[in-house]
């Protein structure tokens, strides 16, 4: 296995944020949130229209009723139309990724036969 040291690429720190609350989590993952580009002194608000396909971001999730975001430290843009963004999730702790399930998996959601995808997720910005 080669080590990659200190090299940092494009996934390592991406240059934008997106924080987003939980809008919706029945059979696609949807959140309305905003976006933020990531600058050296902090972070500036900016438009949706500023992502491409193909970018990497950083997603704060927040979950109604819980004090921590879920915390989704790389996904790749998949797809930009209007105030719509599409996420694919890439890394994400196994911790995050569980509290996720579980939430979405409440009894209010169980009349639900398909899972939620909590690999993509919608997000209006």
């Amino acid at each position: 296995m080669m080590d990659q040291g200190t090299q940092q690429t494009k996934w390592d720190s991406p240059k934008f944020m997106i924080d987003c609350v939980l809008a919706n989590g029945s059979t696609q993952l949807e959140a309305d949130g905003c976006v933020l580009e990531c600058e050296e002194d902090g972070h500036k608000l900016t438009t949706p229209d500023h992502l491409r396909v193909g970018d990497t971001v950083n997603v704060q999730l927040w979950l109604e009723g819980e004090e921590a975001f879920i915390d989704i430290r790389l996904a790749v843009v998949t797809r930009v139309h209007n105030h719509w963004i599409t996420v694919e999730v890439i890394r994400v702790s196994p911790n995050d990724r569980i509290r996720l399930k579980q939430f979405i998996h409440t009894p209010t959601a169980m009349h639900i036969e398909e899972p939620a995808l909590i690999d993509h997720l919608l997000i209006r910005a």
